[in-house]
């Protein structure tokens, strides 16, 4: 058997004539023995923290093998194996998932789906295969019993329709249980996705974790492809004179094979000051399995009251503080965060984040309190983008902190996730802060312990928002850009326009660049940007305004365009000392052969003359 990636292969499976596509398949054999999977094959495999080649890895071994000699081993050697199978975050379809197993005596298994291909944001199910042969299924809030058998391999195949809401799970080929795909491990409501297979060496109780794996098969076997998310044109630019407006127009097109659903956000390109990242001490904890597993509220809290701060705005979904959370089990990192999405910050744009505030409950008793303010740029709803800035504290407990960024972080308009890093040693103490959940929102309550994020409130109890504040100073530029729809839904080869306006009114003469940022479910798009440029004339248009000419750009390089209202009759170039370099009614001129230094257009018009100059890059 050979590995293969995008086969297509007719086969009638009770599907009529579905051309069936197997997305992957690996049988082990085109490895060594001793590589690892994740180092091997990074498009198909990835470790929970992405940290290929470690303990988190799955190695491949000879001892056992379903076909014909290698297979793959989860077990402790070095840390726990903790491989993710990415399955592309699917939201429409039908396929079948398959692996065998082999689990020896004295021995346990463990895996578990996730809806979303990044690790830890929502476990759709969990699967424990325990040393004394039973199964405990976790899902929708219930356990479901049964037996696997021991010293053999065995098939572990699920057939998952997306469209339906359904997933059958089938342990050597007889069906263990049936259920929505939404469902998480620890309730009924989640994500309608298949993300991902975590292989895990995880057990309950003193059950000892090692099992092999081998021969895993994902192919759709009905239903429709992927969405995919088409922008035309792929830039804008345009032009207007100092206090007018203009518009353009953006075509969305819907040319995959499910439902497509985006939205957009505007963002601003601004003179960002470069932070200066400060590296954080080593951690003292681990990465915990699953964010709120073990995470409590403060049974006896006292109520630290308000923030003081004099900043011109602050971003924020916190009351005052009321009480905080801790786990139970540590040493445990933990990094909380407040998501503030573009609605947000794009009436900010231009201003300052200068300072966190932050509530500090409790400190551990030894072992150290350093923490880490953490900001990061626009991701999705489900997880950040890439860390923008990172500086470390001293907090104090039992109290607001206020951490006076070195290096303050421009607010452009795009999401931005704020929030601290910290690890709880000792036991029964709540270091985070809360409010008392009055106003709760699923934006204020990130939290993550490893790759992946999750709310805090996805424990019912625990419905609470961090304390969390960014505090901006300074003043939000003129909002020039604006487009209209933000969001929307579209059938496979549907399409809709985007009408994008410009708005000049209170801007000087220059050049304005910006993006429109698509946020959609097309896995293999996720994000997609058009840039977008303006020209505003100011300087350069004729005092008498009649001609109400323009040229751009100014300094010019390559080329230089002329435009105006009105009809153009005749144009003329000319250097400094009065030769004529030019004439006619061409509008967009090549100066790239032209010396450095000043030149003179005349322009006329039906309306008028225009005399202007430009200089010569």
């Amino acid at each position: 058997m050979k590995k293969l990636f995008l086969l297509f292969i007719v086969m009638i499976m009770g599907f009529g004539s579905f051309a069936q596509t197997v997305l992957f398949e690996d049988d082990m054999e085109s490895y060594t023995v001793g590589d690892f999977l994740a180092v091997e094959d990074p498009l198909w495999y990835q470790t929970w923290s992405n940290n290929p080649g470690s303990g988190e890895d799955a190695k491949v071994v000879d001892a056992f093998a379903s076909s014909p000699s290698k297979s793959a081993l989860v077990d402790e050697t070095g840390g726990p194996t903790d491989l993710i199978l990415k399955l592309g975050n699917k939201t429409a379809g039908q396929y079948e998932l398959s692996w065998w197993m082999y689990i020896e005596t004295g021995f346990a298994g463990y895996y578990n789906i996730q809806h979303f291909e990044s690790p830890g944001i929502e476990w759709a199910m969990e699967c424990y295969m325990n040393t004394d042969g039973t199964i405990d299924l976790d899902v929708g809030g219930i356990t479901i019993n049964g037996t696997y058998p021991k010293d053999t391999w065995f098939e572990v195949m699920h057939e998952i329709d997306i469209d339906a809401d359904n997933i059958k799970l089938y342990i050597d080929g007889t069906l263990f249980h049936e259920w929505p795909l939404s469902y998480q491990g620890g309730g009924t409501s989640g994500t309608l996705q298949l993300g991902g297979i975590d292989f895990f060496a995880g057990a309950q109780g003193a059950d000892d974790p090692k099992y092999y794996f081998d021969d895993v098969m994902y192919v759709q076997t009905g239903g429709g492809g992927d969405p995919e998310i088409t922008v035309t044109p792929d830039e804008l630019s345009n032009w207007c004179i100092a206090g007018a407006t203009t518009d353009d127009m953006l075509t969305i097109q819907n040319t995959g094979e499910s439902d497509l659903d985006w939205d957009l956000s505007i963002i601003y390109d601004l003179d960002v000051i470069p932070s200066t990242p400060v590296t954080p001490g080593p951690s003292l904890g681990y990465t915990a399995k699953n964010p709120i597993t073990g995470a409590s509220v403060d049974p006896t809290p006292v109520a630290g009251g308000p923030s003081q701060t004099d900043a011109t705005a602050v971003l924020h979904y916190d009351g005052d503080n009321a009480s905080a959370i801790g786990w139970n089990t540590v040493p445990v990192t933990v990094t909380v965060a407040a998501r503030f999405p573009s609605s947000m910050t794009l009436p900010y744009a231009g201003m300052e984040l200068k300072s966190v505030e932050v509530f500090i409950n409790d400190l551990n008793t030894s072992g150290g309190n350093a923490m880490t303010v953490k900001i990061y740029g626009m991701g999705n709803s489900y997880e950040p983008g890439a860390l923008l800035y990172e500086q470390a504290f001293t907090p104090n407990g039992a109290t607001w902190n206020t951490i006076t960024l070195t290096s303050p972080v421009m607010i452009t308009g795009e999401d931005i996730w704020v929030g601290y890093n910290f690890t709880q040693v000792t036991a029964g103490i709540f270091t985070p802060g809360t409010d008392d959940g009055a106003n709760y929102n699923s934006n204020g309550d990130y939290l993550s312990t490893g790759v992946g994020w999750s709310h805090l409130g996805n424990n019912p109890a625990l419905m609470y928002n961090w304390n969390i504040r960014a505090n901006l100073e300074g003043d939000p530029i003129e909002q020039w850009l604006s487009a209209t729809p933000t969001s929307g839904f579209l059938p496979p080869l549907g399409s809709t326009d985007v009408d994008v306006m410009y708005d000049a009114t209170n801007l000087d003469a220059g050049v304005y660049n910006a993006f429109i940022r698509f946020l959609s479910n097309d896995p293999a798009t996720p994000i997609l940007d058009v840039p977008v440029e303006l020209t505003v004339a100011g300087v350069g248009i004729d005092e008498n305004a009649k001609a109400n000419v323009m040229i751009y750009p100014n300094p010019a390089q390559d080329y230089l365009v002329i435009q105006s209202t009105n009809i153009i009759t005749g144009i003329q170039v000319s250097d400094f000392s009065g030769k004529v370099l030019y004439i006619g009614t061409d509008t967009k001129l090549n100066v790239r052969n032209l010396a450095s230094g000043i030149y003179f257009v005349r322009t006329t018009t039906d309306k008028g003359t225009s005399n202007m100059k430009f200089i010569k890059k």
